[in-house]
């Protein structure tokens, strides 16, 4: 992993990246919004992230030519489409474009393992939709009394059970991941991939600064998105490394 990444695709990697995980945060956050007490202003634009998702797998299919890449970007267009239409079932075609991902990526590389690989991939970017995109979800909202009303702590305080979970499955599946990616610790500073991945861990980790400073009443919903659009960056440049031999 000593090589550069191609900067065209990760670009490409990063709208859809955001687009997905921006899309599956906004369903999480409907759905707790519709918990009693219902929440009505807890609805997300849902449907430009899925057209951010579609635009970006699109650039993709056209610039790696991977078959691969085919039925994902076709479930990006019906969880738009559905979106638009207003129809309940937007969900599964997102789980399903978030799932086929690590298809065309750095697991399916993995061999004799690659079945586990893209599995634990598929884990990693459901949950970190779940809750990466749940924070790009939350910072689209504007709470008409502002993050310390009681309604938007109520809804605060549901995310957070599902965020803790979700980012602990991201974190694991994200370090069995990256365990198969470097062969050294050395790596992690030797290398151009290492590097990113070492950038990508401290905008996590900032991350979870800024969700104690949010959850504790201070107003850092905005800082924490963009961290967590910058974490995005980091993990579409990861993506467009090319691939293992």
């Amino acid at each position: 992993m000593s090589r550069s990444p191609d900067l065209v695709l990760a670009a490409f990697h990063w709208l859809e990246y955001l687009g997905l995980l921006g899309g599956i945060g906004s369903f999480v956050v409907r759905r707790l919004g519709r918990m009693p007490p219902r929440i009505e202003w807890a609805n997300p634009p849902m449907h430009i992230a899925f057209a951010a998702a579609l635009a970006g797998g699109l650039g993709l299919l056209a610039f790696e030519h991977s078959w691969w890449a085919v039925p994902r970007v076709a479930a990006e267009g019906a969880a738009l489409v559905l979106c638009l239409r207003g129809n309940r079932y937007v969900a599964p075609f997102a789980v399903l474009a978030a799932a086929l991902l690590p298809l065309a990526g750095h697991a399916s590389g993995v061999s004799p393992q690659a079945a586990g690989a893209e599995f634990a991939d598929a884990l990693h970017v459901l949950s970190a939709g779940m809750w990466a995109g749940g924070i790009l979800a939350l910072a689209s909202l504007q709470p008409s009394d502002g993050w310390r009303s009681p309604e938007a702590r109520m809804l605060l305080e549901r995310f957070g059970r599902v965020a803790l979970i979700a980012f602990g499955v991201t974190a694991l599946t994200g370090l069995l991941r990256a365990t198969e990616q470097l062969s050294d610790v050395s790596d992690l500073w030797t290398t151009t991939y290492g590097v990113v991945l070492m950038l990508k861990s401290a905008g996590v980790l900032a991350m979870l600064a800024a969700s104690l400073a949010w959850r504790r009443g201070w107003p850092a919903g905005g800082a924490e998105a963009v961290l967590a659009t910058a974490v995005v960056g980091a993990t579409a440049l990861l993506a467009a490394f090319p691939l293992p031999a």
